[in-house]
C-alpha cells in the first residue's frame, strides 16, 4: 500500500486521511518511519509526501529517536476503527463485532465524507466498503429528491471506492475481495491470472512487473 500511495499525485489527492483498524499498531509508525527516511534521502525532491506524513494516533506511535525536525509540519489525520472481526475469532461472536464495527464506521465516514477510498486488507475494509456503498446510495437519493432528475447542479460524487486485492492472491480472490467485489468502482489485482477469471479486475503492475514492459 506504500508503493502505490507514493504513486498518487499529491496536488489531486489530496488532503488524505487514514483509517486502521484499532489493534493496529505497526502500519502507521512503519508508514512514519517510511517518509521519514525518504525526506532524509530525498530532501526537497520529496514532494510525493507532502502533507502526508500521519499524525500519531498516539504516544506510543511516535518514535523516540526520530527527529523533530523532519517531522513535516503538514501532517495527515489518522482514524482507528474497532475490526469486524480478529483473527481465529468465532464466527458467532463476530457477529457482534461486526455490527458494532459497521456503526463506528458509518460514523466516521459521515463525519468525513470521502470522495475515494482506497482500501485493502480484511480486517477493516468490508464495513467501509459496504457503509460508504450504502451511504453514497443514500446521498444520491437525497441529491435527486432535492433537486430532480434533470438538475444541472454540479455536485461532487463521494464514497467511490478502491478496492486492492492482497499479493498474494495469485488465482484466486480473498474472502473479502469476494464480498467486496459486486459493490467497489475499482478492483486492483497484482497477477493477470485473475484478469481471465474476473471481468472486473484492473491489474496493477506497480508490485508485480508487467511482462509486456
Amino acid at each position: 500500500m506504500i508503493q502505490l500511495l507514493q504513486q498518487l499525485d499529491p496536488k489531486i489527492y489530496a488532503p488524505i486521511v487514514y483509517i486502521v483498524a484499532k489493534s493496529d499498531v505497526t502500519s502507521i509508525p512503519r508508514l512514519q518511519r517510511y517518509i521519514l527516511s525518504c525526506a532524509t534521502q530525498d530532501g526537497d525532491n520529496n514532494q510525493q509526501w507532502e502533507g502526508r506524513y500521519p499524525k500519531c494516533v498516539n504516544d506510543t506511535t511516535k518514535n523516540s529517536t526520530d527527529d523533530d525536525a523532519t517531522i513535516p509540519q503538514a501532517q495527515a489525520q489518522v482514524h482507528t476503527l474497532p475490526r469486524a472481526r480478529e483473527v481465529h475469532q468465532s464466527y458467532i461472536s463476530s457477529i457482534f463485532t461486526t455490527l458494532h464495527s459497521t456503526y463506528r464506521t458509518v460514523q466516521l465516514l459521515w463525519k468525513i465524507q470521502p470522495q475515494l477510498i482506497v482500501t485493502n486488507g480484511p480486517g477493516t475494509c468490508v464495513p467501509i466498503v459496504y457503509c460508504a456503498f450504502i451511504l453514497r446510495c443514500l446521498f444520491s437519493f437525497l441529491h435527486l429528491i432535492r433537486f430532480g432528475k434533470d438538475s444541472s447542479s454540479s455536485t461532487k460524487i463521494l464514497f467511490r471506492t478502491i478496492f486492492i486485492e492482497s499479493l498474494c492472491r495469485v488465482k484466486t480472490l480473498s474472502l473479502s475481495g469476494k464480498l467486496v467485489y459486486p459493490i467497489v468502482d475499482s478492483f486492483v489485482v497484482h497477477w493477470p491470472s485473475l484478469m481471465e477469471m474476473y471481468d472486473k479486475v484492473e491489474i496493477c503492475d506497480a508490485l508485480v512487473p508487467s511482462l509486456d514492459s
